[in-house]
């Protein structure tokens, strides 16, 4: 029993790591997309949201396994355990959607991007300073080209934002003073960056919490054959 108690407080410190990782990862991808939600919509948000949250529950399953293992309590593992299954195909099931949904994300993202074009107006300023955010970073001006601004959009000009040179909002289109290429394949990359991130954290430590799943299974069976079933 020694052996398994041993193993499974170690699996119970990467744990620990586990959810610190998580929350910072989902925090981090959190903010960042929160600097272009109104133009980009909340999909990135939601799902930083649920491995900021998955990230809280680990931890405190940390502090229930740890207090269980230590004091040899019975219910408090059985709890553990019970909640670990959960996680885990909660995590599998976030998984199979993700990718999925994937192709459907990425219509949205389109569709979302070129419903804000109509939004870009002087009582919206988190869509003013989004879209200008994004164009100025990224060197891009509209969805797909800079005519959006003017054929979706309602403007007779792209925004300055679009300019090679910051001073060009009365110039044609025809010529090179603004940024060649749209912003959906900027946006596109930059949601799935995030996305990415999410899940190859979220995976990597799917195994760590089965390894550990496993070995609360043992450490109870143990505890009940030498304390008798509660």
């Amino acid at each position: 029993m020694r052996s398994y108690k041993l193993l499974f407080l170690i699996s119970l410190v990467l744990y620990f790591i586990a959810g610190i990782s998580l929350l910072i990862t989902g925090s981090i991808a959190h903010r960042h997309a929160a600097h272009f939600s109104s133009i980009t919509g909340y999909s990135l948000m939601s799902g930083a949201g649920f491995i900021i949250g998955l990230g809280v529950i680990i931890i405190v399953l940390t502090a229930v396994g740890l207090i269980g293992a230590y004091r040899s309590r019975l219910n408090l593992l059985k709890f553990f355990i019970g909640s670990l299954v959960i996680i885990l195909l909660l995590q599998l099931i976030a998984a199979i959607v993700t990718f999925t949904l994937r192709n459907k994300a990425e219509n949205q993202l389109r569709t979302k991007l070129f419903e804000s074009l109509l939004s870009y107006k002087d009582e919206n300023k988190d869509v003013i300073n989004e879209w200008d955010r994004l164009q100025q970073t990224q060197s891009c001006c509209g969805v797909d080209k800079a005519d959006d601004w003017i054929d979706r959009g309602q403007l007779t000009a792209p925004p300055p934002s679009c300019c090679l040179n910051n001073d060009c909002s009365k110039m044609s289109v025809n010529g090179t003073a603004y940024f060649d290429h749209g912003c959906y394949g900027s946006a596109r990359n930059l949601f799935f960056r995030y996305s990415k991130a999410l899940g190859g954290v979220s995976i990597f430590f799917f195994f760590i919490e089965i390894a550990g799943l496993v070995l609360a299974i043992f450490l109870l069976r143990d505890l009940k054959n030498n304390y008798g079933s509660v």
